[in-house]
């Protein structure tokens, strides 16, 4: 048989024992007021016969009052005393049975309210009980644990789950002390006043311990309630033990990982995933940024980069993978000086929160000194046009894309005109100031998007995406024109003046571009060949080499 205390609230009276009561109460309380079925019999008799006897009064006391034929025949055998003596008599009867008839009638009303009344007083008492075997059976089947209390502290009535969370005696609970349960004796009689001038708290954290003694933390509400005009106190709590042990292993980890961050040689960097805000930097960041940690922290953590745009792109593929190591980004410094470091990046979940934790490295020197190599490796020393290789293999890059993007290439082949004997009449030295002076005309004239490139002692060669030959040749009339103005200091303290011969051929999609260059020395060696310091646009078709000279 299932045990009613299940549901019902433990320490009361189970469901038989309360049904049994509370039925024998309703049937004490009708067999006391409710008059039964045989007085009501009696009033309905008593009524009947007071209708009797009073209705032959009544007509008889009319008859005799209209004075009609008969009731003067009866009359006239009397003396007057006898036939006032008679008249009266039938009066007073008649009025005796009114009378009688509504006593009878205010009687029965009276007894009808009574039953009517107490009819309902069964219906709210049932009522009543019904209510609070509902409010006993949603009490008990609540999922967390609940306590109703006296002000005192005397536990009236403990859920199932109080029951088990406490250790409780479901026997004992009227001599168990509700404040008992709190760990700290100061306050007990603290929140008890609390409770019991407020009447309410809600969502406090607090320690508390079971019958047993063991400790545990819970989440406790409480308010002041009323119940049958008693007041008492409707205590809530929810088991928080493991996610405090959580929370405090968490700030464990986080106090063990701000030491281990303190104490690295590497800048670090801690900001929020989901505020943009630099939450913590240990001394290495705040000395590479050259700031203090308190100005550092709270700040937009896209102010330490060089671009919103780049750390925007760094952000997406964090999301997307969850690390990032050994990426090259660019930061700002403090005085807003942009620097080149390796950083390597992770998403950190502490305390409900996502941070972003980044540790980079300076390599600023580092890529300068790449930079410088490349350079070295890609460029003339001389004049600091790309040399021959480099040349070659940015005219394969840009013709590649320009085959895919279906737009024109060009390519000005030039050469200096009698450079050999500049530098017979000169010195190498002033041959090359020449040199870099046509460099730095060509560099100021062509476009960023151009490429100029050293090919040959003083031969050079422009490439040019997306123009045309009509285009190209516009530009190396501007070139030639503004060269020959040029007045160059030679080495002996003189000045010397110099000119250059051109020819420009336009790439074909379907010829490697060594065609275009090879038509373009051919159009050289065509304005060489008219007197040089002059353009000429390439042949369908090259036949030779350009001269030199």
């Amino acid at each position: 048989m299932t045990d009613e205390r299940t549901y019902s609230d433990v320490g009361m009276k189970t469901e038989p024992e309360r049904r049994g009561a509370s039925d024998a109460f309703a049937y004490s309380a009708t067999a006391e007021t409710s008059p039964p079925p045989r007085c009501n019999l009696v009033w309905r008799a008593s009524l009947l016969l007071a209708l009797l006897l009073s209705a032959p009064a009544l007509a008889f006391a009319v008859w005799v009052g209209v004075r009609g034929e008969g009731a003067n025949r009866l009359l006239d055998v009397h003396d007057e005393t006898s036939r006032t003596l008679m008249v009266a008599a039938a009066g007073l009867m008649a009025a005796g049975s009114l009378v009688f008839v509504a006593m009878v009638w205010l009687a029965a009303s009276r007894e009808r309210r009574q039953a009517e009344a107490l009819t309902l007083l069964r219906g709210n008492r049932e009522a009543l009980r019904v209510s609070r075997d509902q409010l006993r059976r949603v009490f008990g089947s609540l999922p967390l644990p609940y306590v109703l209390a006296h002000l005192d502290g005397r536990i009236a009535q403990a859920n199932p789950q109080a029951i088990a969370l406490f250790g409780l005696d479901p026997e004992g609970l009227a001599n168990t002390d509700f404040f008992d349960f709190y760990a700290s004796p100061d306050f007990r009689e603290e929140l008890r006043g609390f409770l019991t001038d407020s009447g309410r708290l809600e969502n406090f954290e607090i320690t508390m311990r079971d019958a047993a003694g063991r400790p545990f933390w819970v989440l406790f509400s409480a308010s002041r309630v009323e119940m049958d005009g008693e007041p008492l106190l409707f205590a809530a709590f929810s088991d928080i033990t493991e996610r405090k042990r959580v929370e405090q292993a968490l700030q464990k980890n986080e106090t063990a990982l701000r030491a281990i961050i303190d104490a690295s040689p590497v800048p670090v960097l801690l900001a929020g995933h989901e505020s943009g805000v630099v939450v913590y930097v240990n001394q290495s960041a705040a000395g590479f940024f050259g700031k203090e940690i308190g100005k550092l922290t709270g700040m937009p953590v896209t102010g330490c980069w060089e671009s919103a745009e780049q750390y925007a792109a760094l952000l997406a593929e964090l999301n997307t993978r969850g690390r990032i190591e050994d990426r090259e980004v660019r930061l700002v410094r403090g005085d807003g000086r942009s620097c080149w470091v390796q950083m390597s990046t992770t998403l950190l979940r502490l305390q409900e929160e996502t941070l972003i934790y980044a540790a980079f490295a300076d390599i600023t020197e580092r890529k300068r000194k790449e930079s410088e190599l490349h350079r070295l490796a890609t460029t003339d020393p001389l004049t600091g046009a790309l040399n021959r290789r480099a040349f070659n293999e940015r005219a394969n890059d840009e013709t590649e894309r320009a085959r895919r993007g279906g737009y024109a290439v060009s390519v000005i082949v030039c050469d200096l005109d009698r450079f050999k004997s500049i530098n017979d009449s000169h010195g190498h030295a002033t041959g090359d100031r020449v040199l870099k002076a046509f460099t730095a005309v060509v560099h100021e004239l062509i476009r960023p998007s151009d490429a100029l490139g050293r090919i040959g002692g003083e031969e050079f060669a422009i490439l040019l995406p997306g123009s045309d030959a009509e285009s190209a040749t516009r530009v190396a009339e501007r070139v030639r024109a503004r060269f020959e103005e040029s007045v160059i200091a030679a080495a002996d303290g003189g000045t010397i003046s110099a000119t250059a011969s051109f020819g420009v051929a336009s790439w074909r999609p379907d010829d490697p571009f060594d065609n275009a260059v090879q038509a373009a020395d051919e159009a050289l060696y065509a304005a060489k060949t008219a007197g040089r310091n002059r353009v000429r646009v390439a042949a369908a078709s090259p036949s030779r080499n350009v001269p030199t000279g």
